[in-house]
Order: structure tokens, then C-alpha cells, then sequence
């Protein structure tokens, strides 16, 4: 028996192993996978009236149909942003800092002048601090990918594997048949749960974007920003992208509001209000619409949500933040299948959540 469960230990870590190596395939097998567990109820109901191959095709149409027609106007957005916003004389965009500071430093009172020193006021380190951030955020996505071919290739092979993955379904049943039979019984247990957080977690992370993306739109409209549609879609899509996302969102206001910040006007002021809305939308995303949708679709307190993304963002950051939620989740289910009956002294426990 030892034996046994000694090659199943090795067989289970090999393949975790493999997964990773062969990422370039996995993770846009495992975001297809995803994708296909929250468009299952519709390709249910048109598998109904069409046949499953149709219905499939139907399925990847609508999810890379409906992104497009959403990007579509911030595309014509963009450029009229692009004749508003002097995008070419931002090279210099340090010794702009500088000059706007020091406008800005005589404008105040003598006694709020001597709380700043301008000698200070470095933009170059803070321009060189922010793209290093960048390029560090950027690096270590592309390694999770497996390089930039694996960014390209999961691009090409999320949808292809998407419609393979809707017509082969249910998948649970399939993998559940390549297992010994003592482990069917947690199997069951387990696996639909975890399905069914990992479809919450996405369905509730893209009601987010959309919910900040239409908060950033209003916002940016009200005062006047050039490019509002644009800014508020990238701000909403880059939430998404752990780490690399808020970043360059950050760095897109940052960049409009020092060119053109609209009725509180450009330079220091446009940039400090930037800066305000995007601090102000990151706290309302982390306290307020996270723990409204994400905590509520998996069965989370809203104190439990915000106790959570605190811990995971102490321990790692940006990608904490995006991760805990979802971890603690799993977590849940994995020690009320093996640690609580161990606690209970071995006596079987009743799944409250089921």
C-alpha cells in the first residue's frame, strides 16, 4: 500500500513538473479550460438547437467578438488623443517634471516653500525607478509564459483550444475514469468546487474591470481628460494582468493627466490628480468592489476578502493581491476535505458549503 501511494506521490509531482516545463502549452490549455467553464451554460442551450461543433465555433466567436466591439471605439479614441496629447515631446518628460516643480515650488508661500526642498525633487530617478518597475513586471511575465514565442503561441492556441475543450466535455468525467477507486470519492468532492471557484473567481474579476472601467470613464469625462474612453477601457483590461496591468495603467493617467489633465489643466496638476484617481480607484477595486463580487461568488465575508488581499499583497505584492482571494478559496475546500476530519479526530465532518 505504501508502495502504491509512493508512485502515485511521484507520478503527481512529475506531472505538476511537466506542466511547468511544457507551460507554453498549459497556460493557455488551463486558460482555455477557464473559458470554457464559464461559456458552458451557453453553449448548452445552443447546443439544443445547433450542432456541437456550431455551437462550439459560437462560443469562441462571442468571446473574441464582444472584447473586440468593447476596444473597437477606444481605437478612434486613441488617436484622437494622440492629436490632443503632444505624445512626441514626452522624451523629455523629466526635465518637464523639473521645470513644472519649480514653477509650482515659487508659487507657494514662503512658509509651505521651506517644507519642500527642490534640490530634493529628482523626476529622472522616478522615471527610471518607474521603467525599471516596468521592464521587472514585464520580464517576469514573459518567463512565466515560457518567452515571448509562449506569449504568442497562447494568444493563437487559447481559442483553438476552447473549441476543442467545449465539444470533448464534461472533462471531470474523463479524469475521473484514469483514477484508482480510492480516490473517486474525494475526487468528487473536490474537483466540482474547485470548478466551480475557479468560474466564480473569473466571471466576478471581469465584473470588476468592467465595474472600474466605467467609474474611470465617468471621472475622466467630468474633468475633461483627453482620451477618457480609451484611458478608462485600458485602465479596466489591464486589472486583469497581474502585476504588469496597474502599472502601466498608472503610467497611461500619469502620462495624460502631466500633457493634458483637462479643466485642472497640465504639469504638476494634472499629474497629481492622475495620481489621486489612480490610488483612489486601487483602494476602491481592493475594498470595496472585490469583496462586493469576488467575496460574494465564493462564499467569502467581505472582512475575509479584505483580510485576505492584505495578507497576500504583504507577502507577495501586486501578484499577492490578484492571488490570495482565489488560493484561500481552494484552500477552504482542500482542509475541509483533509485537515478538518483530522482535527475532528477522524470523524467524518458534513461539507457545510454543499
Amino acid at each position: 500500500m505504501k508502495s502504491a501511494n509512493l508512485v502515485r506521490a511521484i507520478v503527481v509531482l512529475f506531472s505538476l513538473w511537466l506542466i511547468w516545463l511544457l507551460r507554453k502549452v498549459t497556460v493557455p490549455l488551463l486558460g482555455a479550460y477557464l473559458f470554457m467553464l464559464v461559456l458552458q451554460p451557453l453553449q448548452r442551450r445552443l447546443t439544443q438547437k445547433l450542432p456541437s461543433s456550431v455551437a462550439a465555433l459560437c462560443c469562441v466567436l462571442v468571446l473574441l467578438v464582444v472584447p473586440a466591439i468593447a476596444f473597437l471605439p477606444a481605437i478612434f479614441d486613441f488617436q484622437h488623443l494622440l492629436s490632443q496629447v503632444p505624445m512626441d515631446d514626452l522624451g523629455g518628460l523629466s526635465t518637464q517634471l523639473r521645470v513644472q516643480f519649480n514653477e509650482w515650488h515659487a508659487s507657494l508661500p514662503l512658509w509651505a516653500a521651506e517644507m519642500f526642498d527642490p534640490a530634493m525633487f529628482e523626476p529622472q530617478k522616478f522615471v527610471e525607478a518607474t521603467s525599471l518597475q516596468l521592464k521587472t513586471a514585464a520580464s517576469g511575465l514573459v518567463v512565466f509564459f515560457g518567452g515571448m514565442f509562449g506569449i504568442v503561441s497562447s494568444m493563437v492556441l487559447l481559442p483553438i483550444f476552447l473549441y476543442f475543450l467545449l465539444q470533448g466535455g464534461p472533462w471531470l468525467l474523463r479524469i475521473r475514469r484514469e483514477l484508482p477507486a480510492s480516490w473517486c470519492p474525494s475526487f468528487d468532492r473536490i474537483l466540482p468546487q474547485i470548478e466551480a471557484i475557479s468560474t466564480n473567481y473569473l466571471v466576478a474579476r471581469v465584473k470588476v474591470a468592467i465595474v472600474k472601467m466605467l467609474i474611470t470613464w465617468g471621472v475622466l469625462v467630468v474633468l475633461g481628460f483627453p482620451g477618457a474612453y480609451f484611458l478608462s477601457v485600458s485602465v479596466g483590461a489591464l486589472s486583469l494582468l497581474p502585476v504588469l496591468g496597474p502599472l502601466v495603467g498608472f503610467v497611461l493617467l500619469a502620462v495624460v493627466g502631466f500633457a493634458d489633465g483637462g479643466i485642472v489643466g497640465g504639469g504638476m496638476s494634472g499629474l497629481a490628480v492622475a495620481a489621486v484617481i489612480y490610488v483612489v480607484l486601487e483602494v476602491v477595486e481592493a475594498y470595496v468592489l472585490i469583496p462586493r463580487f469576488v467575496g460574494k461568488g465564493l462564499g467569502l465575508s467581505d472582512f475575509a476578502v479584505i483580510l485576505t488581499i492584505l495578507c497576500g499583497g504583504a507577502l507577495l505584492g501586486i501578484l499577492g493581491l490578484v492571488l490570495a482571494v482565489p488560493v484561500v478559496a481552494v484552500s477552504r475546500v482542500l482542509y475541509a476535505e483533509f485537515v478538518r476530519p483530522v482535527m475532528k479526530d477522524g470523524k467524518p465532518v458534513i461539507d457545510e458549503a454543499s
